[in-house]
């Protein structure tokens, strides 16, 4: 496997994450501490410690919040079992597994659908080129079995529709005159170039991948995977008529993908227009790739081939094709029942090519219960109806709940820090909120620190931006919003909106300042925060209106920019993020992830740099000016990253605790050797 030579060993590796959206635990706004600070506040507040290497160090503020060393290790494989009473035991093959999801996406692909539940029945029944590693925390071979990477110049006159002018290759050499090309891949033979400074318009890095496909890879009806497959999940991506606007800006770059001809039949060439950090991450699982004969209408195979198939027809096919619920994937588990509302099931799979139970999983059936209301779901914990509920309450966590007989007789419980940001994105494309001082007065509006401190007993990190918090790409030097609200009311007075009839309520040129925001149905602890949210803004005057939806209509009602507010949060499968779907004004009119509408030409000049920037120290200083300047704007209430709590049934083991989404991998777990309905590995 090549790798990027362009981040330094000593420091995270050159990922890229794709923020998805997590039905929110919780979210709130962020609280600066006045210039005295109780006890509560700056223990809420004080950032972690960089030592002289760039790590991160334990501070009495995070061990307060729950922080181990562990957490700030960075990556390392967990220990398993460590807080199971009964300690490791030898695991077994067989049995099945229960995990509650709290939202039932519309569908399985991944490709026009982007919420996290997907992602994380996708680590178990889809596979990528690559994968990322929350061990390592870096891209390991998944689909592919080797890669290469190579550089392009682009001469001058433009690379032409057939891209003739492009030399591409190894820049092994660059003098004051001239760059030296040499073949970076045993498929692409080429004699040693000399090309002349004078004649190139512009040099991109890394932009040349050649992928080898395994020749064992099956899709899990049989048919064989093939280069034919990953090109048509490439092409996917520039057809308007597919809903994939929420990952089309990754893979817009790609100008050319090459199979077939002088290649041999498992070899795939991409071809980027320019460089980008994010090239390694763009192939993991965030391309999915589908099977052409099943998807695309011009493939021989497809059961109703059509060689004329419109852009327009294609789209309809991948939109609302039978497969994207009857889901035929690559991974070591196969979909084989979605009874709606209730549960997905997914059994193991013949047709995946590792076959050891730690790399391919050790139960033979994973079961998705969808319950969305969170005192449901603990109910059925307690009825032995779930094995696993990932998102306990902190009053039930750190209470009575958690401490009872029949909750001790049945499960356990662990708390993880993970990637995840709860916010509340304000509509900047509303008129009311549109002013950057209005957005400014609801973030002093609200005592997060004591928010902190009384709902989560300090159990929470702000987030004071959308990157991983345990990551190098995080802001720290941002200074939160001090609670102030004085400060609050100025700002509302300066942007023209208080009260001038004496309703308590803020009103500028006749319309009062009603906030509606939504939040999706069944979440206690989106719905505690919005009440009390609702309780620090009546004070300045802001009116907050809750409105509740299925999760289903929701995300539609937010990608339709139907909405004032929104509670959400984001999820981050790896330590580095593209902001440019959430925060770049090319994203903003799209049924994109820009749900705050930004538009700003600081933050798209920042957002721009950083993608093309391949250097890791540079890159992060980028990013930081860029999340400092967003965090000035206050597109979002930002809040804070929660950790996962959750409750474990006593009879599964296995259990690893890792630093992104949702904390653990259902393919790490198992039953005890002996227990009934499992047999021993020697039997595999």
């Amino acid at each position: 496997m090549t790798s990027s030579p362009t981040a330094p060993r000593s420091r995270l590796p050159l990922v890229l994450s794709t923020l998805v959206v997590l039905l929110v635990a919780t979210t709130a706004s962020r609280a600066r501490q006045p210039a005295e600070t109780t006890e509560t506040e700056t223990r809420a507040a004080a950032p972690a410690r960089a030592a002289a290497d760039g790590k991160l160090v334990m501070t009495p503020a995070l061990e307060a919040a729950g922080v181990t060393e562990a957490d700030l290790q960075g990556p390392h494989d967990p220990p398993v079992d460590r807080l199971h009473p009964d300690g490791q035991v030898e695991p077994a093959l067989g049995g099945r597994l229960i995990m509650h999801v709290s939202s039932e996406p519309p569908n399985l692909n991944f490709a026009i659908e982007n919420s996290a539940s997907i992602r994380w029945t996708h680590y178990d029944v889809h596979a990528g080129l690559l994968q990322f590693s929350p061990i390592t925390w870096e891209y390991e071979l998944d689909v592919a079995e080797a890669y290469d990477i190579e550089d392009a110049l682009f001469l001058k006159g433009g690379p032409g529709d057939d891209f003739t002018n492009i030399r591409y290759g190894k820049i092994v050499e660059e003098t004051a005159d001239a760059y030296v090309l040499e073949s970076g891949s045993r498929y692409h033979p080429m004699e040693r170039t000399t090309v002349p400074k004078a004649e190139v318009e512009s040099v991109e890095r890394e932009t040349v991948w050649t992928f080898t496909l395994r020749d064992d890879a099956l899709w899990q009806d049989g048919h064989p995977l093939d280069a034919r497959d990953v090109h048509f999940s490439w092409s996917i991506y520039a057809n308007q008529h597919v809903d994939c606007d929420e990952k089309r800006f990754k893979y817009e770059k790609i100008k050319r993908v090459d199979v077939g001809g002088e290649l041999p039949e498992r070899v795939v060439r991409f071809f980027w227009d320019e460089q980008y950090f994010g090239t390694q991450g763009a192939f993991g699982l965030d391309f999915c790739i589908l099977p052409s004969h099943l998807y695309d209408l011009l493939d021989p195979d497809h059961p109703r081939h059509d060689p004329n198939a419109s852009l327009e027809a294609q789209g309809t096919e991948i939109n609302e094709n039978v497969h994207n619920i009857e889901w035929v994937g690559l991974g070591p588990y196969r979909v084989t029942t979605w009874e709606r509302n209730q549960y997905l099931a997914a059994e193991k799979a013949n047709t995946y090519w590792k076959k050891a139970p730690e790399e391919s999983g050790y139960l033979d059936e994973i079961r998705w219960r969808y319950i969305k209301d969170d005192d449901a779901a603990w109910q059925a914990l307690l009825n032995d109806e779930l094995d696993v509920f990932n998102r306990v309450k902190s009053e039930d966590y750190f209470g009575e709940a958690t401490r009872s007989e029949t909750f001790r007789s049945r499960a356990y419980k662990a708390l993880t820090y993970v990637g995840n940001i709860g916010y509340t994105a304000w509509n900047t494309r509303r008129q009311k909120l549109s002013d950057p001082r209005v957005r400014q007065a609801l973030g002093h509006a609200f005592d997060v620190a004591g928010w902190i401190e009384t709902n989560y007993e300090g159990k929470a990190l702000w987030s004071k931006c959308t990157s991983f918090w345990f990551g190098d790409q995080y802001a720290r030097d941002i200074e939160p919003l001090e609670y102030d609200v004085e400060a609050a009311e100025d700002l509302l007075a300066e942007a023209g909106w208080y009260d001038r009839d004496g309703d308590g309520i803020v009103d500028k040129d006749g319309e009062q300042l009603v906030i509606e925001t939504l939040m999706p149905s069944g979440n206690k602890a989106s719905e505690k925060f919005l009440q009390a949210l609702q309780d620090a803004y009546r004070k300045i005057g802001v009116k907050i209106e809750i409105k509740t939806y299925e999760w289903a209509t929701l995300l539609e009602k937010v990608l339709d920019r139907d909405f004032d507010a929104v509670n959400m949060a984001w999820t981050l499968p790896t330590p580095e993020s593209d902001p440019m779907q959430i925060w770049h004004s090319s994203e903003s009119g799209k049924r994109t992830s820009n749900h705050a509408g930004m538009n700003d030409p600081e933050v798209d000049r920042f957002i721009d740099e950083g993608r093309r920037e391949l250097d890791y120290d540079t890159r992060m200083e980028i990013w930081h000016r860029l999340y400092e300047r967003i965090y000035e704007l206050q597109p979002y209430l930002f809040g804070w990253n929660v950790p996962r709590k959750i409750a474990i049934s006593k009879r599964v083991h296995g259990l690893k605790l890792y630093k992104f989404e949702p904390g653990f991998r259902m393919r790490d777990l198992y039953l005890e050797a002996g227990t009934p309905g499992t047999r021993p590995i020697a039997d595999r």
